[in-house]
């Protein structure tokens, strides 16, 4: 049922007054939905960030009847030498594998331990006899 002029056309289902509806070329919608958040550009939700900054933080631990600051980490890894000590064959297995991949002469830097050998000026003193 199309009618051509305008006085006789029928508000109703479907058929909303000709001034309320939207106008060619203009969006209900200006704005558009929001884009997802890039993790590249929010570096909090990066999975790689988060677990390097969980790794660093320092709680309180007692070692030896003393409280010490030490990372995350440095817990995991003692932790985990404890368990191969103990017989733990996971744990040793994985503490072999990461010294095989880290400890190699390839993947050391510059040594920070420096030696130093002086001579005993006095032989009476020490344990060395005289030759």
């Amino acid at each position: 049922m199309k009618v051509d002029s305008d006085d006789s056309y029928m508000i109703g289902y479907r058929k909303p007054p000709k001034e309320t509806r939207w106008r060619k070329g203009i969006s209900g919608n200006p704005k558009g939905r929001p884009k997802k958040p890039n993790s590249e550009a929010n570096p909090q939700e990066d999975p790689g960030k988060v677990i390097q900054s969980v790794d660093n933080e320092k709680i309180l631990v007692t070692v030896d009847e003393k409280s010490v600051l030490m990372r995350k980490g440095e817990i995991h890894f003692r932790q985990l030498f404890a368990k191969a000590i103990k017989g733990d064959l996971k744990a040793a297995r994985h503490i072999a594998n990461l010294a095989a991949e880290y400890l190699r002469p390839d993947k050391q830097g510059p040594s920070e331990t420096h030696f130093i050998v002086k001579p005993n000026k006095n032989p009476s003193s020490g344990k060395l006899g005289k030759c």
